[in-house]
């Protein structure tokens, strides 16, 4: 019987080191100034790109993984450096999702370039779902396409969408018949540049997440040619299927946020001391220390097998994606709200980092589905199989 293990491969662990170098390099030392500024952090992409971490070809040899780990390693690395300019790197990642899965090869070797463009022009897509009145329950959106000979005619509007003020290539979810729930759903590719009636209404300021920007997009009688939708008729199973994609990414994010969070407390607890000895040799910190090193192990690990299943097309592929996505986030919360406990009245503070990974962790358990509409997926995936005669195939 051959040994299990759950170790990373040779080229696993290439990447990793690298993802991880450049987030120790060049996040992290910038992670405090864009928290500030609030602003797309262009030079750490452009960076990104010069490396080649940023690209059509890389994002290609993530995808390629044949165990679907990959995408999880550099999740979960670049949110270590930090997570607002890590998302701004990566928010590109799920409209090529949307084209990758979806589209033709004709529409995938033509599109995907335009998200990313070169290391000399870099270029940026967003993911356009959310809707003033349409967040979790994406089946009631009311961003409408209507056919006009050849093309769409798309009106609507589109709320929180990461990199929306500086994208060029918007993938956006629509109805093209408001009411009509999920047969209407369709995804279609829009040219964020050059297409009239795209216009931004609206820049929010957030909690976290500060080194990325969301926005409110409008769309006015924008005219989209007909080969531009992606996925025909599957539009909703689409999006499932891409969002079953995200969730275990979201969740390695949680896991790298949590991880930065331990080790910050860990060192900091080392050598503060109080009473004439180091804060952690007071059992009631090195206990919270430890249960953090729990949870971030028990996170990954779930990770992981979110991801695989995925890959593989397995059958608790969205059952697996929903139990990581909520147990990761929620790992993220709990440990950098820990961390900030650990460091007393000066983790309060902005000079240092826990504060800001502690507002960044709390959008974690909202956005690709909120923890809670999670829990609704499991309990009713949960339900089924009871009713199917599987009480003991419940959690297996």
């Amino acid at each position: 019987m051959g040994d299990f293990s759950l170790a990373l491969n040779e080229d696993q662990l290439q990447i990793q080191k690298w993802v991880h170098e450049f987030a120790e390099r060049t996040i992290r030392p910038a992670a405090a100034e864009w928290d500030e500024r609030e602003e797309t952090p262009w030079p750490i992409i452009q960076e990104a790109a010069k490396i080649g971490l940023y690209g059509w070809e890389s994002m290609a040899q993530f995808f390629a993984d044949p165990t679907g780990l990959t995408m999880g390693i550099v999740n979960e690395e670049l949110f270590w450096g930090d997570a607002g300019i890590a998302l701004a790197i990566l928010g590109t990642g799920l409209g090529v999702a949307g084209i990758m899965g979806n589209g033709t090869p004709e529409q995938i070797m033509t599109w995907i370039p335009q998200c990313f463009g070169t290391p000399d022009d870099v270029k940026l897509a967003a993911f356009c779902v959310t809707e003033p009145g349409a967040g979790s329950d994406v089946s009631s959106l009311r961003t409408r396409a209507k056919k006009d000979g050849d093309d769409w005619v798309l009106n609507g509007t589109k709320c929180f969408i990461t990199n929306g003020d500086v994208a060029d290539v918007y993938t956006t979810l629509v109805t093209v018949e408001p009411g009509s729930g999920p047969a209407g759903v369709r995804l279609l590719l829009i040219d964020g540049r050059e297409s009239p009636g795209v216009s931004v209404t609206g820049r929010e300021r957030k909690m976290g997440l500060r080194g990325s920007t969301i926005v409110t997009l409008s769309f006015d009688d924008v005219e989209v040619p007909a080969g531009n939708m992606i996925g025909g008729e599957r539009g909703f199973p689409a999006l499932m299927a891409m969002f079953d994609f995200a969730r275990p990414n979201v969740a390695a994010q949680g896991v790298g946020l949590a991880t930065a969070a331990m080790e910050y407390a860990l060192g900091y607890t080392l050598e503060r001391r109080a009473f004439g000895r180091p804060v952690y040799e007071f059992q009631g910190v090195s206990f919270m220390v430890a249960d953090m090193a729990i949870r971030i192990e028990a996170a990954r690990e779930l990770v992981y097998a979110a991801a695989a299943e995925i890959d593989r097309g397995g059958p608790r592929a969205g059952e697996l994606a929903a139990m990581a996505k909520t147990f990761c986030t929620d790992t993220a919360m709990a440990v950098a709200t820990d961390a900030v406990q650990c460091l007393g009245g000066h983790g309060y503070l902005a000079d240092h980092p826990v504060e800001r990974m502690m507002r960044d962790a709390k959008v974690l358990q909202i956005y690709e589905g909120t923890n809670q509409i999670q829990r609704v997926i499991l309990s009713r995936i949960l339900a089924a199989r009871v009713k199917n005669g599987s009480v003991k195939g419940a959690v297996r």
